[in-house]
């Protein structure tokens, strides 16, 4: 979490933030706050010129508020202002393509790894990074529902599923519980479903596609085990980034 002030008026309204992953990147906070600095609401144009974006529930919903009610109108200009400007960078931080410009010895020594373009985009988070959780199973969506009610302090949780297209593994109401508890992200080689409950959860989700069909209630799977996934070996504790070009697994924490 990370709280950041804007003066409006001699006045400050704070707001906080949930960064995710992102909050980890030492770098990257460093680069959001020289960034605030610069933008701060008193050198922008007025706040009231924000006020018809906070009217718009989908806007706010983008930028993570849940709600207007009990906030001054000022202050949530000024918040929408603010995050506008971090979301803007946070997207810039995680270029896939950038990373990989910048790391090219790192994909020759097969420290940085490219998935291969399979998945669908789903979620409102296109952008999202973190540590890899992995989980093996196979038509069998139990264990994916533990490991979402658990704490994901911004981790990512890789299913293989085998590629199975024959169910869903991931469904709507698991994907609220990762939103709530603080997962950035979910990768399936496999199928989900609920797709348009999915599509209104702050979190990134990929996955081969849909299926309306539910998998079975077994239990059986393998947690933290190396998996491979469209092409690419993954390991715990090592790194997902992920954007609209697509999917790269890093064995360390990149700076970007």
């Amino acid at each position: 979490m990370v709280m950041i002030s804007f003066r409006y008026r001699e006045q400050i309204h704070p707001c906080s933030v949930m960064f995710c992953s992102y909050s980890v990147w030492s770098k990257g906070v460093e680069k959001i706050s020289e960034k605030v600095e610069k933008s701060k609401v008193e050198k922008r144009e007025d706040p009231d010129s924000f006020l018809s974006l906070a009217h718009s529930h989908s806007t706010f919903k983008a930028l993570g508020l849940k709600s207007l009610e009990d906030r001054n109108p000022r202050q949530v200009a000024c918040t929408l202002a603010g995050l506008t400007v971090l979301r803007e960078v946070l997207e810039r931080m995680a270029a896939t393509a950038e990373v990989c410009d910048a790391n090219a010895q790192l994909i020759v020594s097969g420290d940085l790894r490219a998935l291969q373009p399979f998945f669908q985009i789903y979620g409102r988070r296109q952008v999202f990074s973190g540590p890899i959780v992995t989980l093996k199973v196979f038509e069998d969506n139990v264990l994916v529902r533990e490991f979402l009610e658990e704490k994901g302090n911004g981790r990512v949780l890789v299913v293989d599923g085998g590629g199975s297209m024959r169910c869903a593994i991931l469904g709507g109401n698991p994907a609220q519980q990762a939103q709530n508890n603080g997962w950035a992200g979910i990768v399936v080689n496999g199928c989900i479903r609920d797709v348009d409950e999915i599509n209104g959860c702050d979190i990134g989700v990929r996955a081969l596609g849909s299926h309306p069909m539910k998998a079975n209630k077994k239990g059986t799977g393998e947690k933290h085990v190396p998996i491979t996934v469209a092409g690419t070996r993954i390991c715990d504790d090592e790194w997902l980034y992920a954007d609209t070009d697509g999917i790269l697994v890093s064995r360390m924490e990149l700076s970007v």
